[in-house]
Formats: structure tokens, sequence, C-alpha cells
């Protein structure tokens, strides 16, 4: 029989086992849990850094856009690094140890974002390397001229449409519920793959827009612009022509002097804004006075009317080229003998901006070949593109650099054409959000090269919404010497030599408010231009003068963007933003 004491001491050593039993218990799940954070956190670490590593990546590929440097080995090499590294990410993140994670609500959605946004930027790495290898096919297999080229286009249409679909099923998680900086990631991200998607389904329509324009038969209205003599946006167009296209071949016919091309008052109504800003300039008379608003999308249309009103022939759409678009394409095609001269990409600007002008004095005989220079040259180019076959790579590097800087312009009366110009930035149009500087030439002279254009922006908050301040300075630097043609004074002109007249002419975003304009003696222009508002006032500069004009206006809200067109000048114009300064050579974006 068991005594009190004994019962007790029974007692006391049950509670001190089941003590060490729950001490072991509670230590081995404090082990075992110790043992799964360290393994979790070794996998993190590791899911981390290949992201990180896949990220780097991508972020080489993408600081390298230009056509030749993505048609490079090397970007689809660093694309194929990003998808290994994404790959190994993802072997980490679906490992068991994240079982536990993935049932905790508001940590699981974290995880899961995660995990996704890996494995999309995986995918993103691998179809991108895909696309390119079938790039890099085309442009390494044989080519020539006609079917040929046709032939690729369509082929490049399928492997862009293709691309464009494999990356439209991409998953990128939950969007709801994410940690600010989480949610911050992903929203980059998106906007990123909406991006990529965008420009495949462009590129696809561009190419499928082209092949359709080179198998043909199509008749384009060609016009030629010199950027020794500025309008808004483009050169003023000298030179005008006709190129037919069939089987995959252009044929550029002969360019003849826009001014031999003049309209009588009437024969072509110019309406809408155009008429309300610029009627006053007669733009529908001659097509060197085409070009007073930026906006190509409603000049080409114009001018393609002015030719069927002049030919009784209707076009099916008008291209434009400048002296830097042809300079641009003779990178591609190698010199030319024009007039038994032979001229490079390293002279034709000078040739074409100067030289051609030395020695003339403002005739009409003079005219004819001082405008056929530039038309023959345009001409010659583009034959001798069509008879050779050239490196694509370096052809597609320089048309990027051409339309970039709206040197080369496209306009399309097909509305499915059009929209695929439009896409691809070729189309010359305004949007919302456009800002354009323009010094417009009056004078009939050939001294824009001489009259670098500089903007400063600044900005501030006005309220609740935000003041900019547009200061563009223009310094004549006319130097003595030059031809009557080039520094004037053009006949019947009081101005003096080297003087410059024009046109300082502003486009700023259609919601901007309080638009004003100083440094001018009054306003030549104010009003609605398509999606912009435009402001333009005279100015008259001699030589070793500068002119200095503000344009004031108010933007709503405190934060916001504006992207400027670029004005196709040469020299191009500088723009200071802030601390930075930079060209309009391309697109540039100011936000504040």
């Amino acid at each position: 029989m068991t005594t009190t004491d004994e019962r007790t001491t029974i007692q006391a050593d049950g509670r001190r086992t089941r003590r060490r039993r729950r001490w072991l218990i509670t230590g081995a799940v404090l082990l075992v849990v110790l043992v799964w954070a360290g393994l979790v956190a070794v996998r993190s670490r590791s899911a981390y850094r290949h992201d990180q590593m896949g990220l780097a990546a991508l972020e080489q590929v993408k600081g390298h856009l230009s056509p030749g440097e993505v048609t490079a080995s090397s970007s689809i090499d660093q694309l194929d690094r990003a998808h290994a590294e994404f790959s190994a990410a993802q072997a980490d993140l679906s490992s068991p140890l994240f079982a536990p994670v993935r049932i905790v609500p508001v940590l699981g959605r974290q995880f899961s974002s995660v995990k996704a946004l890996s494995s999309a930027a995986g995918t993103v790495s691998a179809v991108g390397s895909r696309f390119l290898g079938e790039v890099h096919g085309l442009l390494r297999a044989p080519h020539g001229a006609g079917p040929e080229r046709v032939s690729s286009l369509l082929q490049l249409e399928v492997a862009s449409r293709a691309a464009a679909h494999r990356l439209s099923g991409v998953d990128t998680g939950p969007a709801d519920g994410l940690v600010s900086p989480l949610a911050g990631k992903r929203q980059e991200f998106v906007g990123q793959l909406n991006l990529a998607r965008n420009r495949l389904a462009n590129a696809a329509a561009v190419s499928a827009a082209t092949a359709s324009i080179l198998s043909g038969p199509q008749r384009y209205l060609v016009l030629a612009a010199n950027n020794a003599e500025m309008r808004a946006g483009s050169g003023a167009f000298l030179d005008v022509g006709e190129a037919t296209t069939s089987g995959g071949t252009v044929t550029v016919g002969q360019l003849e002097p826009s001014g031999e091309h003049t309209l009588p008052v009437g024969a072509v109504p110019v309406t809408g804004d155009l008429a309300r800003n610029w009627g006053w300039l007669s733009p529908s008379l001659d097509m060197r006075n085409l070009g007073t608003t930026p906006r190509f999308d409603v000049t080409a249309p114009l001018a393609a009317r002015m030719w069927t009103a002049l030919t009784g022939e209707p076009v099916d759409g008008v291209i434009a080229i400048d002296v830097i678009g042809v300079q641009q394409l003779l990178q591609a095609t190698g010199p030319v003998d024009v007039a038994g001269q032979q001229v490079s990409s390293g002279t034709v600007a000078q040739y074409l901006l100067h030289d051609q002008y030395v020695g003339l004095s403002d005739n009409a005989a003079d005219a004819g070949d001082r405008e056929d220079a530039l038309g023959q040259l345009a001409r010659a180019v583009i034959s001798q593109l069509q008879g050779q076959s050239v490196d694509l790579t370096t052809l597609a590097d320089s048309m990027s650099g051409a339309v970039a800087g709206r040197h080369l312009m496209v306009w399309s009366s097909n509305p499915t054409d059009e929209a695929a110009w439009q896409a691809a930035g070729v189309g010359g149009s305004l949007t919302s959000r456009s800002l354009a500087v323009s010094l417009v030439n009056l004078g009939s002279n050939k001294l824009d090269p001489f009259v670098p254009v500089h903007v400063a922006v600044a900005t501030r908050p006005d309220g609740a919404d935000t003041a900019v301040t547009l200061t563009v300075t223009a310094p004549n630097t006319t130097p003595p010497g030059q031809s009557q043609f080039i520094a004037g004074p053009p006949p019947g002109s009081n101005l003096p030599y080297g003087t410059y007249s024009g046109l300082v002419a502003v486009n700023v975003p259609g919601t901007a408010g309080h638009v004003t304009m100083t440094g001018v003696p009054s306003l030549a222009v104010a009003g609605r231009d398509g999606p912009t508002l435009v402001v333009a006032g005279l100015v008259t500069i001699p030589s070793g003068g500068t002119a200095t004009v503000a344009v004031h206006f108010v933007m709503a809200g405190l934060h916001g963007s504006m992207q400027v067109v670029p004005s196709a000048r040469v020299p191009s114009e500088q723009w200071q933003v802030g601390s930075r300064t930079t060209t309009d050579d391309s697109p540039i974006t100011i936000s504040w």
C-alpha cells in the first residue's frame, strides 16, 4: 500500500517527466523551426541573388536598344543568362520548404507575387532570346532586292506577332494586398511588359505595312527637305517627285524643284487649325510653304492633294526625307556619285547645307541648280539602296536614327498602314503631351545652320498646379563672306546681309493653361493645333545678334510630364532641363 508521501513523490516525478517531455518537444519544435527558417533564409537569399543577377542582365539589354546593339549576339547571351538566373530562382522558390509560407494569408500573397514576377521575368527573357535569334537568322540569311525583301519583312512580321502572343499569356501574379515596395516593383515590371508587347505588335504592323507597300503597285509622293531653311519639325520641302513600288522594288522618278510646281489660289482648300493658324502664309499654293505645323499627319495629306491637283494623279502616301535622313542612308549604302561628284555620309551634310550654295546669287538659274542637288542626291541614294545588298543591321540602325530625329517621315492614305506608321513613331504626329519649339525661316535664305537654338526649361509649384517657363535663345553666328543665296539679302528685301527673319513657334500640351509669349512684338499665331496649343511670334536677328523669347504656361497638378518633339534642326536644338543638358536628336521626356 502506497503511502501519502510516496504518492506525492510519484506525482512530483510524473510532473517533472511531463515537463521534461514538453521541454524536449518544444525544443525539438524550436530546433525544427530554426532549421526550417535557416533553410528558407538560405533558399530565399539564393533566389534573391539569382533574381538580382537576372534583372542585371535584362538591364544590360534594355540599356542597349539601338538596332545595331540589340541585334548583336551579346544581347542574346545576356537574355539567355537572365533566363538561367530566373530559372534558378524559380527552383529555389518552388522548394517544399516554402509550403508553410504559402498558406499564411498576408505573407503568402507577398510570396506568390514574388514567385510569379520571377517566373514572368524568366519567360520574358526566354521569349526575347528566341525572338532575337529569329531576327539574327533573318539578318544573316542571303538577301537581295525585290521579292526577297518582301519575304524577309513578312517573316519578321510572323516572328514579332508570335513573340507578342507568347508574352500575352504571362502571369504577373496578384496585384492587390501587396506591401508598398513590392507593389511598386510589380507596377514597374507590368509597365515594361506592356511596353514590350506593344513594341512587338508595332514591329509586326510596320513589317506588314512595309511589305504591302513594297509589294505594290503603289505611288508615293517624295518630299526632299533641306535643313538649311527650316520649317516646323522639318526642313523646307525644296524638291518633289514620285516613287513607285512593285514586286519589292522602289523606283524613284525625277525630283524637281517644288517652286516650279505652284498652284493658283483656291485650287486646294485649307481647313481646320491649319487654316486658322497659318492660312496667312498660303500653305496650299507652294510646297515650300508647307511645314508651318510640326504635324506631318496634317501636312502630308495636304501635299498629296496639292500633287493630285498639279498632276491629276492620286498618291497612296507621302515620304519626307531631309539632309540628315540622306546622310543616315549613306551610312548603309556607301558613297554615291552625283553629277560627277562623289558624296559620302561624311561629306553630304556640308555639301547640301552649305557648299552647294557657295558662289550662288539669287536668280532663277541658280535656284534650279541648287534644288536639283538635293533631289538628285536623294534619288541616287534610294536607287543605290535598291541595287545592292546592304548590311541590314546597319540599315536598321540608320533608319532608326533618321526616324527618331524626324529626318524620315511617312504618311499613308490607308488607315491601317497609317496607324502602323504612327505607332512606330515615323508618322510625325503630335500628342496631348507634346512640346515642340520651332524656329521657322521666313527670309528665303539658308542661315539656319548658323542660328543654333537653345531651350531652358524651368518648373515651379503654382498653388496646386505647376508653372512652366521655356526660355528660347537663338544667336545668329553668320560669318562674313557668305554667298547671297546663303546670307541674303533676297531681291526686294531691306534686310541687311546675314539677318535672320523668322518665327519662334512653340507647341505646348493641349491641357496647358494661361499660355503667354514674351520677347516678341506681338503674337502672330495663338490657338489650338490638334492635340496641342501653339503660340508664335516674329523675330528678326541681325548677324551677331541674339533673340530671346520666353513662353509661360501652367500644367494641372504638382506632378506630370511632357515629351519634346525633335525639331530636325542642324545643329540639333540644345535643351537644358534642370541640371541635365541634352539635344533633341530623339524625343526627350520632361518630368516634374
